[in-house]
């Protein structure tokens, strides 16, 4: 044998014995698909809230491969925390953190900051705030190191930093300096980013500041940082995403807390308007509202309102699903006890004792029974874990065995036949190598584009509602089923005051670019439904805003509504879109007057005119796409305006639930198999007289 043919012989002997002692091998674009699936599947369960699925797939999953230790370890972490069991939570996220510590990796990283903020904020939650710390500092130590001290997680360890060393009483200037730089990276955020969502970001960790301050009796700097969240709420308010009963619950928040520290520094009167201004929001009108009042009620020695106040415990644990555990009990039954007894309603606060006394035995056992129970799960778990660990590394002795022989055997092999096989083998492989080339990227390139039309579908359905209004009177339903895995048809509302907005349109064309198209033109509909103009307004402002930059010269057609719910008065302008049915007194449906317009995109400058309806009620109005009136069955015949009628009429004192779901039905009667040559969309409303 020549010296080259040695040399290329030692270097195949090599690599294949490198693969087998090192584990690797195998195909890493189908490994990065399958953890791409693993995850999106553990991501479903998660929006799903079904915490018991997500173990379930975790569990599966890991030993497969398709997802790592340290990812596991949070997921599994996440969902034995939001079940309650503290203990778990606890062990895999120390786990977790103690698989990726040292890994410089950038996914790693990523997982390395999330299972260090949860682990902080667990906890911090159950009030073990030496513990919390010994996670937290060395955390963002890590962190900053890396240049990763920018990232929300960060910033949610300073917090926890900065408050669980005010409850230990440490050093005063570290934890002001720890607060105040968490505060500063919230600021930053902001100006980078001037969205509603910074702004909850940082609303949500000042509030966290403050009430650490308000429970350890710090009014004085409890005062200071609600001053910056006042700030905050501010700068929310003014976002057009901005959420009004996200704005009520904060500045309710922010006036009870204020009341609450005003009252601790003896500012008695300007606490009372402070707990004035909350009882005018909505906020306080609820179960949980009322139920915050009750710390700043005992402060000030309102034992009456306390009590008063009190009476809603029931219906806030209702709504939470809380049973009367030892924490309930303490925290407040027997406030409710305090509370009554102070105010002198010496029947209801015995009845009250009565209830913790009934209650106590019964929760102490469940206490004790969970708790033993989660010990004997943990011990269980860390036993499989140290089974696991031992059996991985027997089975990665044996593979390194097996790699080792297979090596020898196949160099002898490889040896004997290397004289008569090499040209035919080189030649084989080639042919081979190549077919699987274009195999793979065939499959992987149309696997990759199905799921990012997935996707793209998930993301443009998510994006129309599908709950409606609340409105005393009002009936309303809408359905959108496009024909592709994309489309480009679009609903919407908004609740602005007394004021309910909401349009349907039909974008020009199918697929992704009509998909994009309907998300701008939607998010464009609501900013400026925001700004309380007519109908008209918002076409003549969307359409300038969409012929600006539109070479492909896309279009939409869409049918825009205002109902005033106080005096019934709907105003409506229609652009270039199929005009509603509207049903009579008697029953009859007919097609609205309106003006025709152009549809919204195509010439700059345009003026759009709208029309009204002074009083409507008691009257159905119909609003669809042509993916209703123009869908064709297998002889390509049209459905049809008299058809739509038709059935209108036959359902005369159907919901609008009913209305939709049964011209939809009928829809898919009539093409009797044909495949959908258009997006189908439909939104039917009604407002009933309100005796």
């Amino acid at each position: 044998m020549s010296k080259n043919k040695l040399g290329r012989l030692t270097l195949v002997v090599a690599v294949v014995a490198a693969l087998f002692l090192s584990g690797c091998g195998g195909d890493s674009q189908k490994q990065d698909r399958l953890s791409k699936e693993a995850e999106d599947k553990v991501y479903e369960a998660y929006q799903a809230h079904d915490y018991p699925r997500i173990i379930e797939l975790v569990d599966s999953l890991k030993p497969l491969g398709s997802m790592s230790e340290g990812k596991a370890c949070y997921w599994l972490g996440y969902a034995y925390d939001r079940m309650m069991q503290k203990r778990m939570a606890e062990l895999y996220w120390k786990t977790g953190i103690a698989a990726v510590e040292n890994s410089t990796d950038d996914e790693d990283v990523h997982v390395y900051a999330g299972i260090a903020n949860r682990l902080t904020g667990l906890l911090s939650t159950w009030t073990e705030y030496e513990a919390a710390l010994k996670v937290a500092i060395p955390a963002t130590e890590r962190l900053k190191s890396l240049g990763c001290d920018t990232i929300s997680e960060y910033t949610n360890m300073l917090i926890y930093i900065g408050c669980a060393e005010s409850r230990l009483g440490l050093s005063e200037d570290k934890t002001d300096d720890c607060l105040e730089e968490a505060y500063r990276a919230h600021i930053n955020n902001i100006r980078k980013h001037p969205y509603a969502i910074s702004y909850r970001d940082a609303i949500v960790g000042v509030t966290n500041i403050s009430y650490n301050y308000l429970e350890t009796a710090d009014y004085e700097k409890a005062r200071l940082w609600l001053e910056h969240l006042k700030q905050l709420i501010d700068g929310y308010e003014k976002q057009a995403d901005a959420r009004p009963d996200y704005t009520d619950k904060q500045r309710a928040r922010y006036n009870i807390y204020l009341a609450r520290a005003l009252e601790g520094l003896g500012r008695r009167e300007e606490a009372a308007e402070a707990y004035r201004l909350f009882q005018k929001t909505e906020y306080f009108r609820t179960a949980e509202g009322k139920m915050l009042a009750s710390d700043y009620l005992r402060l000030a020695g309102r034992w009456q309102d306390a009590a008063d106040n009190f009476g809603s415990m029931d219906e806030w644990m209702k709504e939470h699903g809380t049973s009367y555990s030892l924490e309930i009990i303490q925290k407040l039954l027997l406030r409710k006890y305090e509370v009554n007894l102070e105010a002198g309603r010496i029947d209801t606060a015995r009845a009250v004792s009565i209830s913790i006394t009934e209650r106590l035995d019964s929760a102490i056992t469940l206490s004790r029974s969970a708790e033993a129970r989660e010990e004997a799960a943990v011990h269980q778990k860390e036993l499989e874990m140290t089974a696991e660990k031992e059996r991985y590394l027997r089975q990665r002795h044996i593979g390194r065995f097996i790699g080792m022989s297979a090596t020898i055997l196949f160099l002898l092999v490889y040896i004997i036949v290397r004289h008569r096989m090499g040209a035919r083998l080189r030649k084989a492989h080639n042919n081979l190598k190549t077919a699987y080339d274009q195999l793979e990227e065939t499959t992987t390139a149309k696997e990759r584009m199905e799921s990012e039309l997935r996707i793209a579908r998930d993301i443009q359905m998510s994006m129309v509602p599908s709950v409606f209004p609340e409105i005393e009177g009002l009936d309303m339903y809408a359905s959108m089923t496009p024909a592709k895995e994309v489309g480009g048809d679009l609903y919407n509302f908004l609740q602005k005051g007394n004021k309910l907005y909401f349009c349907i349109g039909d974008v020009s064309g199918k697929g992704v670019p009509a998909s994009l198209f309907m998300a701008i033109a939607t998010r464009g509909f609501r900013t400026l439904a925001l700004t309380g103009k007519t109908p008209a307004e918002i076409a003549t402002r969307l359409n300038n805003e969409l012929t600006e930059n539109n070479e492909e010269g896309m279009f939409v057609t869409m049918f825009i509504c205002r109902l005033d719910l106080k005096l019934r008065r709907l105003e409506y302008c229609n652009a270039g879109h199929n005009p509603p049915l509207i049903g009579n007194a008697d029953g009859q449906y007919s097609f609205l007057d309106v003006v025709p317009n152009a549809p919204i995109g195509l010439w700059p400058g345009l003026e759009y005119e709208g029309d009204e309806i002074e009083y409507l009620s008691d009257r159905k109005l119909l609003l669809y796409t042509d993916g209703l009136n123009e869908a064709e069955n297998r002889q390509q015949e049209q459905y049809g305006d008299d058809r739509i009628v038709e059935v209108l009429t036959s359902l005369s004192d159907s919901s609008c639930r009913d209305i939709v779901e049964a011209l939809k039905a009928d829809t898919d009667r009539f093409r009797d198999g044909a495949e959908p040559n258009d997006d189908l969309t439909m939104l039917a409303f009604s407002f009933t007289s309100v005796t």
